[in-house]
């Protein structure tokens, strides 16, 4: 159904420039990594080519604003386009956890120093001039999660609209605001804090992991073929071009987490930092093209749901 432009209602236009600004955003984040990776690699003592270990590891670098900015805009807007199917939810899952990557960062290893920050010999850390940055970063977004949580709940009772996804979407990000604030504050958990996650380690790790798999799921789940009645369906062409996304987005992922698990045998080849790019631009892509297929549909799932 075609919708003139001068016509469309508001909800509409909302929608389809909150999913264009998530593209944007991927964007910008890749583009402040490529341009501080030139940046360092041009300067008159750089042996070369010189890209960072990981996306996350760029947070001790210049381009530490647009990383935050990136994560905190993304997850705003995941939650904007809050609603009611499956691969919905899956985006408001995503953005209960795309804060977290941002307000925790990944350690640095036993003398890596990186834009004037470094640890001591013989274990990974957050360097201690970040380490009351973070703690404050980890108790405003737990109070913030409990306090959205509680609005949402009251507003839902007043309306009158149960909503079972959100219900579960709400327990998801108690359960992981309790856990950071036991984990960053619990005088019994606290002292390697943030690397008491067991058996993984790295809180910041098992964050981007669940980040980039819920992130990543959406594209896989619409590889199937639309998930509501209403959705234009993608024409046979788009149809491939979802599922190579999600074979390709499949296999990156796997290759990614081994990365992860295994970083340390990797030395400073940047095999997680081409995995995390790798993931960002299938998401992109395919958030692009499906943006376009769905352009004109009058009742996308984030406008759908307040009246269903």
């Amino acid at each position: 159904m075609a919708v003139d432009d001068v016509t469309t209602p508001t909800g509409l236009k909302t929608h389809r420039y909150l999913r264009l600004s998530l593209v944007f955003i991927v964007f910008a984040l890749l583009l402040s990594v490529l341009i501080q990776t030139i940046v360092v690699s041009w300067q008159p003592l750089a042996l070369g080519w010189e890209p960072l270990p990981s996306i996350s590891h760029y947070f001790y670098t210049p381009a530490r604003s647009i990383f935050v900015g990136a994560l905190f805009a993304a997850s705003l807007a995941l939650l904007a386009l809050s609603g009611r199917d499956r691969a919905t939810t899956l985006l408001d899952i995503s953005a209960v956890f795309a804060p977290v990557i941002a307000i925790v960062p990944t350690g640095l290893a036993n003398r890596q120093r990186i834009g004037g920050f470094e640890c001591p010999d013989n274990f990974e850390c957050v360097p201690v001039e970040l380490l009351g940055a973070m703690r404050l970063g980890i108790a405003v977004y737990v109070v913030v999660v409990i306090v959205s949580v509680i609005t949402m709940a009251v507003i839902r009772a007043r309306t009158r609209a149960p909503n079972r996804s959100a219900r579960a979407v709400s327990i998801i990000a108690v359960t992981t605001a309790v856990a950071l604030a036991a984990l960053a504050f619990a005088p019994a958990l606290n002292e390697s804090f943030p690397f008491n996650f067991w058996p993984v380690h790295s809180i910041h790790f098992v964050v981007t992991l669940l980040f980039f798999g819920v992130f990543a799921a959406v594209p896989i789940l619409y590889a199937g073929g639309p998930l509501e009645p209403g959705e234009t369906p993608p024409p046979p062409r788009q149809r491939s071009i979802y599922r190579w996304i999600s074979g390709l987005l499949i296999t990156d992922l796997v290759l990614l987490g081994v990365a992860l698990l295994f970083r340390q045998a990797f030395g400073e080849t940047p095999v997680v930092l081409f995995g995390e790019a790798v993931a960002l631009i299938l998401f992109g892509t395919f958030w692009w093209v499906q943006t376009f297929q769905r352009w004109n549909d009058a009742n996308p799932p984030s406008i759908a749901a307040r009246w269903a």
